[in-house]
């Protein structure tokens, strides 16, 4: 889908889409939310749904979408992410570098309600879960898997399910990064049923290697054609581990702050 097509079916008053100033393929784009209100790069759950409607706009199946916070790549306080299709790099990549990483499952909820009393959100089956990531960097895994009675519903239905569930949560964590002063890179597969959120430290100028969403991604680049030429992938885990995956203590004070946040509102199995 080209650009062109993008802005008939968004509204041009709303959402600006203009290709990327460093495009990484021929469909690197950039999406500006709400472009005449001028917000801050800024995320919540209400932001995170408007950008998962990218996904019943564009149905191909290797659309990648990204988003970096203020002092995680991004330099440009208006809010925006960043969208690229897979296959425009001529099957060279299949999947992104990132979901190889190995991963545990911290916990997984259906975001049912302890308080019996609490009028529900969402429907009580669709199943979240939040897996940690501690290799090359610090960063969780958020996936969202829909039970197999909802295979005849209308695919409207099934997209606000996942889609509210899966904000909900990541909003949840990001708070938690925003109220710390964490810089982030939010990284969406899988038609938006799985996020990458990685916590981080603060994005050095100064450095040879770029640490936009992207680049944790997988999809690295250079400052200098020459270092690109001659990186290897140690070099460029070890330059992750050093400057860009946080103190492994604050990570999992997040990380447990997290768990105990859901498990006081929602029903939740640890592992």
């Amino acid at each position: 889908m080209k650009v062109d097509d993008l802005e008939n079916e968004i509204d041009s008053k709303t959402d600006l889409i203009t290709l990327s100033y460093f495009p990484l393929c021929l469909s690197h784009c950039n999406i500006t939310l709400c472009y005449e209100q001028d917000l801050p790069q800024v995320l919540s759950s209400e932001l995170i749904l408007q950008f998962l409607n990218i996904y019943q706009i564009i149905k191909n199946p290797t659309l990648i979408c990204g988003y970096d916070s203020l002092g995680g790549g991004c330099e440009i306080n208006h809010l925006h992410f960043e969208f690229l299709m897979l296959d425009d790099f001529n099957n060279e990549i299949s999947n992104l570098p990132i979901e190889n990483f190995d991963n545990k499952l911290l916990f997984e909820t259906q975001l049912k309600h302890k308080n019996q009393d609490e009028i529900s959100m969402f429907d009580g089956t669709t199943l979240i879960k939040v897996y940690l990531i501690k290799e090359p960097f610090f960063s969780w895994k958020i996936e969202c898997i829909l039970g197999q009675e909802k295979a005849n519903m209308e695919i409207s239905t099934i997209d606000n399910l996942y889609q509210n569930s899966i904000a909900h949560i990541t909003n949840l964590i990001l708070s938690k990064l925003i109220d710390n002063g964490i810089a982030h890179n939010l990284i969406l597969t899988h038609q938006g049923t799985i996020f990458y959120l990685v916590p981080r430290k603060f994005e050095k100028k100064e450095h040879k290697f770029n640490t936009c969403w992207n680049d944790l991604a997988g999809l690295v680049t250079c400052k200098e054609e020459s270092v690109y030429d001659n990186v290897t992938e140690e070099e460029i885990n070890n330059f992750f581990r050093d400057e860009v995956c946080l103190d492994e203590k604050i990570f999992n004070d997040l990380s447990n702050n997290i768990i105990n946040l859901v498990d006081s509102v929602y029903e939740i199995k640890r592992y």
